[in-house]
């Protein structure tokens, strides 16, 4: 279970949102304590559960992959939402998807070299178990979301 954090662990969760690779001896100068504190911090952090991971985020056009989409996917009637998701990790284009109620099931983010890989990325999405598919073209990533959770005021 997750452990109400205080001031100073959202301060430490804010430096590495700006920076996942910062050592322990930066994070403890920026934030003004012992290095053993924000490695004691940053198990507990871990421990909770607040601190779920820090992700490595490559840029898919340096892989030749600049066009980037996503597809809503309704899964045909036969095809659980678990059987569907060990398809997607076969399948190159997939960056990442969402398990959603709604309209949809699962939203699918693909990176693709043209508009013709586009195409077979949706088409093997379809065969993978879609019933339907609503495809949109990603114009441009919004960076930096999150700071907001982690500076809103914790409440009794």
């Amino acid at each position: 279970m997750v452990r109400s954090l205080d001031d100073v662990d959202r301060s430490l969760l804010q430096a590495l949102t700006r920076d996942g690779r910062a050592p322990v001896r930066a994070l403890a100068r920026d934030l003004a304590l012992g290095d053993s504190t924000v490695s004691a911090r940053l198990r507990r952090l871990r421990d909770s559960g607040a601190l779920a991971a820090v992700r490595v985020e490559v840029d898919p056009a340096a892989f030749g992959r600049p066009i980037q989409a996503v597809v809503r996917v309704r899964l045909r009637h036969d095809v659980t939402c678990a059987t569907y998701e060990r398809r997607l990790r076969g399948i190159p284009a997939v960056l990442s998807a969402l398990v959603l109620l709604g309209d949809a099931d699962i939203e699918v983010r693909v990176a693709c070299r043209s508009m013709d890989d586009l195409e077979l990325a949706v088409a093997t999405l379809r065969d993978a178990g879609a019933d339907t598919t609503c495809t949109q073209i990603v114009t441009r990533t919004v960076t930096g979301l999150g700071q907001a959770l982690l500076a809103e005021k914790r409440t009794k």
